[in-house]
């Protein structure tokens, strides 16, 4: 049996309650929930609701690293709702195998006006785990939270940090059996997410199936073994994550710089752990370029140094187009390159060969500097260099 099945889900909402009595909505919300045997055209076309999810299909087997990926709005996040049984499908059906963790909402199965002691019971025991076994684990969950103070204090006084830190310590300190990520470590301090990546880690060696919903395309790219792009409810690319990347840039409709970790980076970051000191295009005999001519094979010299010590680090380029199109991306851990970490300056060189299909005006270059995995980033440069090309393209 498959960790998770999916067969051919639906998921609507009400387009709008304007003009429902506060007696109705509190009827409507009682009521046992609508379930459709098939969705019909004329269900579809019902202006009264909006479709989240439209009759989606999905299989993932055990110990598979899935990553959903998709514009705003797509339905990674109902999705992710309907696997955990927080909401249910208007219509087909849901299937999940064994325990299920969730980080999905900050807070979510918390209650405000209790503690963060009562509170962990309580989000235990929604994840489906025993009083014994949450007594068990409680010291290592509240140390892993670092909580130690606060834990009998209610959570509405937490901050949004404490309110995630204690949900993510509290359903993966069990490794359950299916793990829904949505974008929430994002939402922790930088300390608290290298602690979290490193739990990630864990789980994935563990054999946890894990839906992980990130817009870090370097993230989803290097932790997960398969992509799955959403785009209007629909799954649009199932299979390698490559090729799942690639359709998320080709339909979105800004640049792909929208979806880098975080925005350029300056020199004086201090939660940088790397710095790109310089980035220059230079031709095969490393002088620099000011201009390209369509076609021309050309070398992209990135200076670089680490600000603290760390271990082994990958880098990631990206070239754009103009117009903001995504033309080619690079990164070390694809290509099997090492990537130096010695004290002090260092430098790497990324050779493009001829033909690279790009458009008349002013190319750029992002360059990334991260963790093994591609989960962390040291250091973002969304405009570490640029260039002008003359011509109408490599093909011109």
């Amino acid at each position: 049996m498959p960790a998770v099945a999916i067969r051919h889900a639906s998921k609507r909402y009400p387009r709008s309650l304007t003009g429902w009595s506060a007696f109705g909505r509190l009827w409507d919300l009682f009521q046992p929930p609508r379930v459709l045997e098939r969705v019909t055209p004329a269900d579809l076309a019902d202006r009264h609701y909006v479709w989240a999810l439209d009759d989606v299909e999905l299989t993932v087997e055990r110990g598979e690293v899935v990553g959903l990926i998709g514009p705003n709005g797509s339905g990674k996040s109902t999705l992710l709702k309907l696997i955990a049984g927080i909401t249910l499908a208007t219509a087909g059906r849901v299937e999940a195998e064994g325990r299920v963790g969730t980080l999905i909402e900050i807070g979510a199965g918390f209650h405000p006006e209790m503690t963060g002691r009562e509170n962990i019971f309580l989000n235990g025991a929604i994840l489906g785990l025993s009083r014994r076994e949450i007594e068990r684990h409680f010291a290592s969950i509240v140390a892993f939270a670092e909580l130690e103070e606060f834990i009998d204090l209610p959570v509405k006084k937490y901050s949004s940090g404490m309110y995630v830190r204690l949900g993510f310590s509290v359903a993966t300190m069990l490794p359950p059996a299916v793990l829904l990520v949505d974008e929430i470590l994002s939402v922790g301090d930088l300390a608290f997410q290298r602690k979290s990546i490193a739990r990630m880690r864990e789980l994935k060696r563990s054999e946890t199936t894990i839906l992980f919903v990130s817009h870090n395309m370097e993230a989803v790219r290097h932790f997960c073994t398969r992509g799955v792009f959403l785009l209007d409810g629909r799954i649009a690319c199932d299979g390698p994550v490559e090729q799942a990347i690639e359709q998320y840039f080709r339909h979105s409709d800004r640049s792909p710089v929208a979806y880098w970790p975080s925005r350029d980076r300056s020199f004086a970051d201090r939660s940088a752990r790397a710095e790109v000191v310089a980035a220059r295009v230079c031709d095969e005999q490393g002088r620099a370029l000011d201009a390209l001519a369509p076609g021309q094979p050309f070398q992209l010299r990135v200076t670089y140094r680490f600000l603290e010590r760390v271990g082994a680090a990958q880098m990631a380029v990206c070239v754009f187009a103009a117009d903001g199109s995504l033309v080619t991306g690079f990164d070390t851990k694809s290509d099997r390159v090492a990537l130096p970490v010695a004290d002090g300056l260092a430098e790497m060189t990324i050779a493009f060969p001829a033909g690279l299909p790009i458009a008349r005006g002013t190319c750029r270059f992002s360059v990334s500097i991260l963790d093994e995995d591609c989960l962390e980033p040291y250091v973002v440069r969304d405009d570490a260099a640029q260039v002008a090309v003359h011509g109408s393209g490599a093909d011109s």
